[in-house]
């Protein structure tokens, strides 16, 4: 893969006006930094841009990261929609379908599908370009 020379931490401008940065400490910052947009009712959508440190040697994002970026975003939304401090992830699965590029705007979008007194159930998709990259589902625990 040949190198490119871009910044690991500068804010993408192709992000929306608005966009809040999660990737605020520990290994989030380090695999950011992915942020939060405006909800679209009760979606929760987030996004990062596919920086260099993001790739893998076929010259595509790593399936790690859009696996990373499904459960952080995941994790968020079961907090903002519950008001829980702490969540934990109990379940994850996701399907590829596709592969994302340097310099892409990808975004999630995720719902909650269900929800226990203990438990939040969850789906995603991640998408860049009207292209659909990867779906998720999981489950999080509360507390």
């Amino acid at each position: 893969m040949k190198a490119r020379n871009l910044p690991a931490m500068t804010p993408p401008t192709a992000l929306p006006e608005g966009a809040e940065n999660i990737s605020t400490g520990g290994f989030n910052r380090f695999a950011g930094p992915f942020y939060r947009l405006a909800d679209e009712g009760e979606v929760r959508r987030f996004a990062f841009v596919v920086l260099d440190k993001h790739m893998n040697a076929a010259g595509s994002v790593h399936g790690g990261v859009l696996m990373t970026f499904a459960d952080i975003a995941m994790s968020r939304a079961t907090r903002l929609a519950t008001g829980a401090q702490s969540v934990s992830t109990v379940a994850f699965s996701c399907d590829f379908m596709a592969a994302g590029h340097l310099g892409e705007l990808i975004e999630i979008r995720v719902r909650i599908a269900r929800r226990t007194r203990k438990f939040v159930f969850l789906a995603a998709e991640i998408a860049s370009g009207g292209r659909s990259l990867m779906q998720a589902s999981g489950v999080w625990r509360m507390g």
